[in-house]
């Protein structure tokens, strides 16, 4: 992509028209996660406003910013019917090596997944992807995306509806909201208009300067590089990806005394990229920028009737691409709730599960970014410097102690705490379940004939006795007998990939893929798996076994629709 997309501005209706409702829901930000929030309330039904105070995706300059998207996003874009052409452009990689004073270290390979839907990671620009969400966007009824719409203050609506002042081109207005979904970024100003400071669990004076370079017939291998302690950069570390457009990734760590106005200098850029690269090729700057990182986390993730995503919820360390992934992950867990929400099928107390669950995800990421900082780069002299350099002397004879190396655990999905939503003690309790391809004629998968609410998959070939049969999509609970869906190929991917046989057991499903419930009796019985559904959801007498959505709503569209584009298992 050489040039950024520009949106057209337009004139908001509430300037002309002051509307007499509330929006249902008002989505401020149009990065990566406010537009994933938006298609999947859209998708679900649910009307949808986007503000976005830019008119274009990413940053202007062509800046990459977050770039590795895990195969739990990957799998929830393709959910939203918004998975082909990022999985089509960006570069598919399986194996990644690490460096120590130049030498080697360790190394791993990704193995294919045949069994999945996706295989890996993807490297692709956040520009490209949210330009995609945004093509996906434009084609919803339901959703609104307005440029250009600055927003400079908030009422949280303590008891009803929030209300937003926005500035535009043709000057303010103010529009209310039931509920606000703030997407706006690391320094969120929607949390400073509410006198809201996350926690701050880390923050280093650690500085790294990111160099995006268009470098062409190079002989690279499209391989994620870690060096350590590399000689290039003065002993400091450096990071190496390739992206779309013959773009690289490379992150340089500055030394502590290093002027980082001198460092994003022209010369100082390019001499930098030929040190590392041993010689003086042609290659131009696509993007650069300095960063330091920390590590925050509001304690709450619902403020009355505004939630937070994304950035502005936590920010975490880019080891292990956990931040752009983890507002994906964000998303899926709270669109669900907010659709049963405003359809009057579940308390809103529902949506304190989102903060829980997504919190408790947040300081995982934390924790797990925090470790692979203190290896990357531990204080001269600590007992962390002593672990690590003993593990990196034994890496290269010894797998075991290679598998220890740790340059940034890459993100994996988040595993959600017992509760209501999360019950027994299954080892998949919690867990999102894998995509699994069921039949590979035509590709079906697990995500394919799920429901899009709640869904019981029951591993055999026929529904136990009592289970609704010929229920329509919206069913509030859909019931799916696996067994006469599956190859044997899939049967025996869920054998592997589950240790599920085709024995009869019942696994509950939540909205959002995450196993509520695995081989329990209650999930046998529809009275009782009903009851289950009606206490998580906080409406026990309100509840029947099926469920009305919006007028407008449609089922979520299958993966297997004739705009996917299917993922290939190689790199």
């Amino acid at each position: 992509m050489k040039e950024l997309p520009i949106y057209a501005y337009k004139r908001p209706e509430e300037m002309d028209h002051p509307c007499a409702e509330p929006h249902p829901v008002v989505v401020v930000g149009a990065g990566v996660t406010g537009l994933t929030m938006a298609l999947d309330l859209a998708r679900r039904g649910v009307p949808v406003v986007v503000l976005d105070d830019d008119n274009t995706v990413g940053v202007r300059g062509l800046a990459s910013r977050g770039m590795v998207w895990a195969q739990r996003s990957l799998d929830i874009l393709d959910r939203l019917r918004a998975v082909g052409d990022i999985v089509g452009t960006g570069v598919h990689w399986n194996v990644g090596r690490v460096l120590c004073k130049d030498q080697a270290v360790a190394s791993f390979t990704l193995q294919d997944q045949p069994d999945m839907r996706h295989n890996g990671f993807v490297n692709l620009q956040q520009y490209y992807l949210e330009s995609f969400l945004v093509d996906a966007l434009v084609q919803e009824p339901l959703a609104e995306l307005r440029w250009l719409n600055r927003v400079t203050g908030i009422e949280p609506g303590k008891n009803g509806p929030a209300t937003l002042e926005v500035e535009t081109p043709d000057g303010p207005y103010r529009v209310s909201a039931q509920w606000v979904i703030a997407c706006d970024g690391a320094n969120s100003p929607i949390c400073g208009m509410l006198g809201l400071r996350p926690r701050v669990h880390d923050r280093t004076e650690d500085r790294w300067v990111i160099i995006d370079i268009v470098l062409r017939n190079t002989t690279w291998p499209e391989e994620r590089w870690t060096w350590l302690d590399a000689q290039s950069n003065h002993g400091r570390a450096v990071w190496r990806h390739k992206m779309a457009d013959d773009t690289w990734r490379l992150d340089f760590q500055l030394r502590p005394e290093e002027d980082a106005a001198q460092a994003v200098t022209e010369a100082s850029m390019r001499q930098r990229v030929w040190d590392l690269l041993g010689e003086k090729v042609e290659f131009n700057i696509a993007w650069h920028g300095v960063w330091a990182y920390r590590h925050e986390c509001l304690d709450n993730l619902r403020h009355h009737h505004v939630l937070f995503a994304g950035d502005s919820a936590h920010l975490l360390a880019p080891f292990g691409a956990r931040g752009g992934n983890g507002g994906i992950q964000d998303a899926d867990n709270l669109g669900w709730k907010l659709a049963l929400v405003l359809a009057g099928k579940a308390d809103e107390s529902l949506l304190d599960t989102y903060s829980v669950e997504r919190r408790h995800a947040a300081m995982e990421n934390i924790r797990q970014a925090r470790r692979s900082a203190r290896f990357v780069y531990p204080a001269p002299g600590s007992s962390a410097a002593m672990w690590r350099d003993a593990i990196i002397g034994l890496a290269p004879t010894h797998e075991t102690v290679a598998r220890m190396v740790n340059t940034g655990r890459l993100c994996m999905p988040a595993v959600y705490p017992p509760s209501p939503l999360v019950r027994g003690a299954h080892a998949h309790a919690g867990r999102a379940l894998p995509n699994i391809v069921l039949r590979r004629a035509d590709g079906l998968t697990l995500y394919d004939v799920a429901g899009p609410w709640f869904t019981v998959l029951v591993f055999g070939d026929a529904l136990p006795a009592g289970a609704p049969t010929g229920q329509d999509e919206d069913a509030l609970v859909k019931w799916v007998a696996v067994g006469p869906l599956c190859d044997e190929r899939g049967r025996a991917a869920l054998a592997h990939q589950l240790g599920v046989a085709m024995d009869g057991q019942a696994w509950l499903l939540r909205p959002d893929q995450h196993v509520m419930a695995a081989s329990a009796p209650e999930v046998q019985d529809p009275d009782a798996l009903l009851a289950w559904v009606a206490e998580a959801l906080g409406r026990a007498s309100a509840l029947s076994s099926s469920f009305q959505s919006f007028p407008e709503a449609s089922s979520l569209p299958k993966s297997g629709d004739a705009s996917h584009v299917a993922f290939s298992a190689t790199a």
